[in-house]
């Protein structure tokens, strides 16, 4: 019986300590500690892929990928999600690259980083880092159209610089296209 005892107080342990896989529309607040933002009903896959749109005489290229299970921490506690992660590359006229995060990792820097999976009724919720002295930072939204169509909203919080924190010699532009509505699609 002893030992019936401890082989039950074993499993209560281990189960108190399971993940919980939640919705990704679930809000992490009053969510508990290590669990897991689940792409549960395959939202977030309609937006990966190569996707184009031209804005102001330059050609914006996005490569959006799913990523699972990534960890983050918001509200001191540790948790997953799975989430979009956006490289880009913005060319003029010309075919010049102007900006490109194409070929990032990510791993050691997060400039020119665009990622998320805040999604409700066709809209995705996208952050950007920004660019040199996080210019730029703001929201992304791609509202889905249809299979080879979505809207793109952005609107940068910061366009502006620290003179006292930025050196003057970056480029401190920002060449994400500040509209809404742009249309890019499928490739």
């Amino acid at each position: 019986m002893r030992g019936l005892f401890v082989l039950s107080g074993v499993f209560i342990v281990f189960s108190c300590k399971a993940q919980q896989v939640l919705p990704l529309s679930t809000s992490a607040f009053s969510s508990p500690n290590n669990s897991y933002f689940k792409d549960l009903n395959n939202e977030l896959d309609s937006y990966v892929g190569i996707w184009q749109a031209t804005f102001k005489e330059k050609t914006i290229l996005l490569k959006v990928t799913k990523e699972l299970k990534v960890p983050f921490e918001i509200w001191g506690k540790n948790n997953f999600k799975d989430r979009l992660l956006v490289r880009y590359e913005v060319k003029n006229n010309s075919g010049t690259v102007l900006e490109s995060s194409l070929n990032n990792d990510f791993n050691n820097k997060i400039k020119l980083l665009i990622e998320g999976s805040e999604i409700e009724s066709n809209l995705v919720t996208l952050i950007f880092a920004g660019g040199n002295c996080s210019v730029g930072i703001g929201n992304i939204t791609l509202k889905k159209i249809n299979n080879t169509q979505f809207y793109w909203n952005y609107f940068p919080g910061t366009t502006t610089l620290n003179d006292i924190n930025c050196s003057p010699n970056l480029d401190y532009n920002i060449y994400l296209p500040e509209t809404e509505n742009l249309i890019f699609t499928k490739q």
